[in-house]
C-alpha cells in the first residue's frame, strides 16, 4: 500500500476509490494510537479496492488530545 502526504503521485495516474478516515483520543496513550490509526486506513482502502493513500492529513487537537486522519484511497492505473 502507498500512502502519500502529496494530493497526487509524480508521474503516476490513479482513479479516486473512495475517502478514508479514522479517529482517536490519544490522551494518556500518547502516539501509540497513530500506528492503529493508519492500519484503519489502510483496511478501509483495501475494502474499496484500493492500492494506494493520497492526500493524507492529520489533525491533532482539543483538550484530550484528539486526533483525526484523511485520506483519498486510489487504485493506482
Amino acid at each position: 500500500m502507498i500512502i502519500s502526504t502529496l494530493p497526487d503521485l509524480g508521474g503516476r495516474a490513479f482513479e479516486v476509490r473512495g475517502f478514508v478516515f479514522a479517529h482517536a483520543i490519544l490522551g494518556s496513550l500518547g502516539g501509540g494510537n497513530t500506528q492503529q490509526m493508519v492500519q484503519q486506513l489502510i483496511d478501509q482502502a483495501a475494502r474499496f479496492g484500493a492500492d494506494g493513500i493520497v492526500d493524507v492529513k492529520t489533525v491533532v487537537g482539543g483538550d484530550n488530545g484528539h486526533c483525526v486522519m484523511t485520506g483519498t484511497a486510489v487504485k493506482l492505473l
